[in-house]
């Protein structure tokens, strides 16, 4: 983390972990990333996630930058590596993170849960289109560029 940041001056920061932690893993799967939500093992269970995200706010609040968390994004039917729902209680944890700490949350959960199927990779994939990407990258810059113009 402390690579990442360096010691630039940060004015703000749009974050995420998520997705990865809430994947089951088997390492004799053969989808890609090993996913496998039947046989495999969370990579991370809940608590040890709340945690870290208390842990990763902590230090990024020390950078004095304006922080934006981005709740993870929209778990379809049919993803072979997560379970459908945990997307929901892995952003629950980090709102009452974010809330504890004053951290605006840029919702892209909601955004990406009425995307249409022609917006994902595949079915049962969490990966977007371009069209898809697009869109989630158009509510981050709207969402950064609001921060940006009471910094000016």
């Amino acid at each position: 983390m402390d690579k990442w940041l360096g010691d630039k001056k940060w004015h703000v920061i749009h974050f995420n972990w998520g997705l990865w932690d809430l994947c089951y893993r088997h390492p004799e799967s053969k989808t890609q990333g090993r996913r496998d939500k039947i046989k495999g093992t969370l990579s991370t269970p809940l608590p040890e996630y709340e945690k870290n995200i208390e842990k990763l706010v902590v230090r990024l609040k020390k950078t004095g930058a304006t922080l934006i968390w981005a709740s993870t994004t929209f778990v379809p039917e049919g993803e072979a590596g997560r379970v459908v729902g945990d997307d929901i209680k892995y952003n629950a944890a980090a709102a009452r993170v974010m809330k504890k700490h004053g951290v605006a949350i840029n919702d892209l959960h909601k955004l990406s849960a009425s995307f249409a199927p022609d917006m994902f990779t595949k079915p049962g994939d969490v990966h977007y289109t371009p069209k898809g990407s697009a869109k989630l990258a158009e509510q981050v810059l709207i969402k950064i560029s609001k921060i940006l113009e009471t910094k000016k």
